[in-house]
């Protein structure tokens, strides 16, 4: 249970920072065009933790999903639901509001339960 915790616990951690590294260059107007970087340190820090336990890595992965845009959003002083023109996941998203919000629903409540279920074992 302390380990489920704990990968949760660093999990937001890496969610609110990454978060809070990419507001300070867009408040710097250091736009994002290329977000290779960026997948390529997320995707490292989900398979960190699915090395503890595949279902970690699942579950990070989806919860960095669920909350990353809307922390981003917040910490710059956007609506929760904003989406931006530049990256290519805003660009489909804009027009597809509603499964937008659905897909982020579905990802926070499936890691939720993927934490839950690591937590009783």
């Amino acid at each position: 249970m302390i380990e489920a915790i704990f990968v949760l616990v660093i999990t937001l951690m890496f969610i609110y920072y990454t978060a809070k590294i990419d507001y300070e260059h867009l408040a710097k107007a250091q736009y994002i065009y290329s977000h290779y970087s960026r997948w390529y340190q997320r995707f490292f820090f989900f398979v960190v933790c699915g090395i503890v336990n595949p279902i970690y890595g699942i579950a990070a992965g989806l919860l960095f999903t669920a909350l990353f845009d809307q922390i981003l959003n917040k910490l710059r002083g956007k609506k929760l639901w904003h989406l931006g023109t530049t990256a290519k996941w805003g660009i489909f998203f804009n027009k597809r509001k509603t499964l937008y919000i659905t897909i982020k629903i579905i990802s926070l409540l499936t890691s939720l339960i993927l934490f839950l279920l690591c937590a009783k074992h």
